[in-house]
């Protein structure tokens, strides 16, 4: 019993953030405000950041509704930044970083400012297209090897439902060879699902997250999902599943990435119950 009294309180002092997220911005449906409302009321967070593909309009907008209003958790500038292999999750950043470039001066640019790269779903290569590029898109084994001293963190947990074994591979790789901090996100496209993947650090600051993931000190989470949740997410990607279908049927498919990793049974067993939903 004092064990778990114990558990209990240790865990009352670590945070939780969710630091992927997609408003109306980009290609989410909640608008910044809807967002800020729903984190503040409907959960525990005590960090997120709003990082919509290729803006930070979204960001800096909830910077000014935060501080019209005051809200209990705190906010990080982040972007989604679209580079040439793949998707760099931005963190602390000043400004804007442009699309297109590699993902080498991407990391770069993001360093120079002062932020914290990412690879964001690294193992996700959504190959269906949309004219606006906002797709999932990993950077994929050979840039995480290529850029191992850029990165700071890697996302092993993506909460979107498909993600299991492109999870799973995501902590494989770093847990035997990249060996840099672990996040957990929820790559939400709906405030339902705000949430469902975070990260676990000892604080409840951004500053604080900070400096666990320059530590290494974070744990990436799942939470786990309900029917009405499921269904939210569902009915929002029908639409966009069926413009993905007729623009990639017209305009061909993206180029095939091909990641060679072969997960261990031993290492799916030992490490199933984090990746559960």
């Amino acid at each position: 019993m004092n064990n778990g009294i114990k558990q209990i309180e240790k865990l009352k002092h670590l945070g939780k953030a969710d630091l992927h997220m997609h408003s109306n911005h980009s290609d989410g449906r909640p608008t910044v405000e809807e967002i800020l409302e729903y984190v503040e009321n409907q959960t525990d967070l005590d960090v997120i950041a709003i990082t919509d593909h290729d803006t930070m309009d979204g960001a800096f907008e909830a910077v000014e509704l935060m501080r019209k209003k005051k809200y209990r958790f705190e906010l990080i500038l982040g972007e989604e930044v679209s580079s040439k292999e793949g998707h760099v999750l931005s963190l602390f950043l000043t400004e804007k970083i442009k699309a297109g470039m590699s993902a080498h001066a991407t990391i770069k640019e993001v360093r120079a400012q002062g932020g914290i790269a990412i690879a964001a779903h690294p193992f996700e290569h959504l190959r269906y297209r949309l004219p606006n590029g906002l797709t999932m898109d990993g950077v994929g084994l050979m840039t995480l090897l290529a850029e191992k001293k850029g990165w700071h963190g890697i996302e092993i947990v993506n909460a979107t439902p498909t993600l299991g074994a492109e999870n799973l591979r995501a902590a494989f790789i770093n847990r035997t060879i990249l060996l840099k901090a672990e996040t957990g996100s929820s790559d939400a496209h709906i405030v339902e699902a705000i949430g469902k993947g975070y990260t676990l650090f000892e604080g409840k600051t951004a500053v604080e997250l900070r400096h666990a993931i320059a530590h290494h000190q974070t744990q990436a989470m799942n939470a786990r999902w309900n029917f009405y949740a499921l269904f939210r997410y569902a009915f929002f990607f029908i639409p966009v599943g069926l413009r993905l279908f007729f623009f990639t049927l017209i305009h061909g498919k993206s180029p095939k990435k091909v990641d060679l990793v072969n997960v261990p049974k031993e290492f799916v067993e030992e490490n199933k119950s984090q990746f559960e939903e």
